[in-house]
């Protein structure tokens, strides 16, 4: 990398930090601004979205809008409506023994805020948490993924030529490039994608006590026992399996089924793909790409190690993989422990959910946990047995475009949240201001200590400290 690039990125936090210490912490109103500029964005630009998204991914245009830019939207204007609510000095008083404790308590933000996005969703993963870097009334800088080439370059023409430098802006490039920046320091690292990059990113940041907001993956579970079982049900489990070709870090990894309903299962799971991508889903519209070789290798892998119950055709030339079903994989396979990514669906039968759930191939701190069932009981040991921030019943992923919603994970899966409200707190600290009004001195609390203070401590302890 040249010196004065490298120089550039290493003065990207504090030419941000000087104008924030200029100007003071944004207004509500220029908070607001600046997110209505960048919906505009979204709306004027969002054919241009619509076709990188179908370069980098073959994401068809209702996914690029469903999934993508009107998630954004939402967000945008949830959050432009609550922002003034969030954002407003909170006071209280409390009495104790000789004086008034006054509390004056306000969100402010971080500084320079570094965001580096995915590639599975390039648009939506790399500005939903700008908006809220914004609600929190950060500077950012924002590093979309390399490997949805077309995204990132849009993304920076559009960004940099409607924000300035200070207050926005985009820088494009390799993991080389990722490096650097997470080097340099900046307030606040927020970063989505592998837990083996999040570890590096983690690692780079910890150097600087740099805080970060790392959102993994995981395998999720999707547990359908026979009270959920019904055509709709499947319906949906598939929808959210298939979508974006699989490449979703909430999609339903792995299906585990009650065994009654088994077959039936199976069955109506290929009804249902031949209805959404036809009997040839290579020439269907409504289907995506594997994004990278690499990961289509990894893909391809997973599937020699069950047997194909249905799908399973690929196409190297064109990075497509077939809607797939496995059953009867081997315990042990890698396509049980790692996280799938791909249109790629093992469904494996369970007679009783207390034995699927001691069995220990549940991941417990996966992003999500989903199960499908009338069993009040069941969905409640599903639901204490998992360690995710979320667990749905009876639908996939629709919970995670809700800004009502904080989405992030737990453990292995990441830390931090934000969506809605989350995102503006999980993008601004707590500054408290105290003022004490005092009406009578309390000697006692100085040195020499004396006995007698001592339990005066202990029987006012409460109005003392």
């Amino acid at each position: 990398m040249p010196d004065n690039e490298n120089r550039f990125l290493k003065t990207l936090p504090e030419k941000q930090r000087e104008e924030l210490l200029r100007q003071g912490s944004p207004s509500n109103e220029m908070r607001k601004k600046q997110l209505l500029k960048l919906k505009n964005i979204l709306v004027e630009r969002e054919k241009e979205l619509t076709d990188a998204l179908y370069s980098d991914l073959g994401k068809p245009a209702f996914e690029s809008f469903s999934s993508e830019i009107a998630v954004l939207l939402n967000e945008i204007d949830y959050v432009c409506k609550h922002i003034a609510k969030w954002n407003r000095t909170r006071g209280s008083r409390h009495l104790k023994l000789g004086y008034i404790e006054s509390l004056r308590k306000k969100r402010h933000p971080y500084g320079s805020v570094l965001v580096i996005g995915s590639w599975n969703y390039p648009v939506q993963l790399t500005l939903m948490p700008v908006i809220g870097a914004i609600a929190g009334g950060n500077s950012c800088i924002i590093k979309p993924s390399e490997y949805a080439p077309a995204v990132a370059e849009l993304l920076k023409e559009i960004i940099n030529q409607a924000f300035p430098l200070e207050q926005l802006h985009v820088v494009t490039g390799d993991s080389q490039i990722a490096s650097q920046l997470t080097a340099a320091p900046f307030d606040l690292i927020f970063f989505t994608g592998s837990g083996q990059t999040g570890k590096q990113v983690a690692d780079q940041a910890a150097k600087q006590l740099t805080p970060v907001i790392l959102e993994l993956g995981g395998k999720n579970p999707c547990i359908l026992d026979e009270t959920g079982f019904s055509a709709a049900a499947v319906r949906d489990i598939v929808w959210g399996k298939f979508i974006n070709a699989g490449q979703t870090c909430i999609a339903p990894d792995t299906l585990f089924v009650q065994h009654s309903v088994y077959e039936k299962t199976l069955a109506e799971i290929s009804t249902v793909l031949a209805d959404f991508y036809g009997e040839q889903p290579q020439t269907s519209r409504d289907y995506g790409r594997i994004c990278t070789e690499a990961h289509f290798q990894k893909v391809i892998h997973f599937i020699g190690q069950g047997k194909v119950q249905y799908g399973g055709a690929y196409d190297q030339d064109d990075r497509f993989i077939a809607p797939t079903v496995l059953t009867d994989m081997e315990p042990g396979s890698s396509v049980l422990e790692e996280e799938i990514f791909g249109p790629v669906l093992p469904v494996i039968p369970y007679t009783d959910l207390n034995s699927l759930l001691s069995s220990g191939i549940l991941q417990r701190d996966a992003l999500t946990g989903y199960i499908f069932s009338t069993d009040k009981h069941r969905i409640e040991q599903f639901n204490e047995y998992m360690r995710s921030s979320t667990i749905s019943v009876n639908q996939v992923i629709h919970h995670a475009a809700s800004p009502h919603i904080a989405f992030g994970g737990v453990g292995q899966s990441g830390y931090g949240a934000y969506h809605g409200k989350a995102g503006f707190l999980a993008f601004s600290y707590e500054k408290t201001s105290v003022r004490t009004y005092h009406y009578l001195r309390f000697s006692g609390k100085f040195p020499p200590y004396s006995e007698r203070n001592m339990k005066a401590l202990k029987k006012l302890r409460k109005q003392i400290l």
